[in-house]
């Protein structure tokens, strides 16, 4: 998994403001670098300052979108044959601080993050709805296992995970449904027909290579034995972000 940017905001794709255009030119970078990275590995690091200043550390040009466009792997398509090969240190300062580590302070810095990969890496990009495979978020057999807790996400609505564990508070199924597809790679869709907002931990077997790993439901039978809740495949509209073009960035 990739760096998780922002708790609630990184998770809400389907919500978020990032697809439309903003009203007014958005605020801008004052200092950017982008270097090769002479990294050997694919391990990758990122820092978001306070101020809105930020760190990657060997990312892609696809981890940069990911980023600006607060998309999922699966919903890139097209772009140059390095978009997801070479890798890049960047740092980037804002003109004037602003409360990153927000909502709405999210949304700016995606726009910040457009407005740098268009400038430096000349990248033209279009939305589409395309039909794909998807997972459908169901209630599954027997009596529901969610605590409701609320009727609306408020501002104490908060997350957090590790491997093979996550928790949520106030946390609603459009939010699990996202996070859910986050971990799985492909695009799952609320179909729970639940309202309000709940209390969930959920703990499977992550089964992801790094180390052997013998116990534990999967992802699949935690949803059901744990949440009373599960995952039914078929295909459905998944809003994609098409890369028309890119090319390597100027020099700093």
């Amino acid at each position: 998994m990739g760096a998780k940017y922002c708790v609630i905001a990184g998770i809400a794709w389907g919500t978020s403001a990032v697809w439309g255009q903003a009203a007014s030119a958005p605020p801008a970078f004052d200092v950017v670098s982008i270097k090769p990275s002479a990294a050997t590995n694919t391990d990758k690091t990122f820092h978001l300052g306070p101020d809105g200043s930020f760190q990657a550390g060997n990312y892609s040009l696809k981890d940069l979108i990911r980023l600006g466009w607060d998309v999922r792997n699966f919903q890139i398509l097209g772009g140059p044959g390095w978009l997801d090969t070479e890798r890049y240190n960047v740092q980037a300062k804002p003109v004037a601080p602003f409360a990153a580590h927000s909502t709405e302070g999210f949304k700016q810095l995606g726009l910040m993050v457009q407005a740098m990969l268009a400038e430096r890496f000349q990248i033209k990009v279009h939305r589409q709805t395309k039909e794909m495979a998807v997972y459908y978020l169901a209630l599954g057999k027997g009596e529901s296992k969610l605590k409701r807790t609320g009727d609306a996400m408020d501002p104490t609505t908060r997350m957090g995970d590790g491997r093979g564990r996550m928790w949520a508070v106030k946390f609603s199924m459009t939010l699990l449904a996202n996070y859910l597809g986050g971990e799985l790679g492909v695009a799952v869709l609320d179909r729970t027909g639940l309202s309000g907002v709940y209390d969930l931990e959920l703990k499977w077997n992550p089964d992801d290579g790094r180390r052997p790993t013998d116990s534990g439901p999967s992802i699949f039978a935690a949803l059901q034995e744990q949440l009373g809740l599960k995952l039914d495949s078929g295909r459905g509209p998944v809003e994609v972000l098409v890369v028309d073009s890119a090319e390597r960035p100027s020099a700093n």
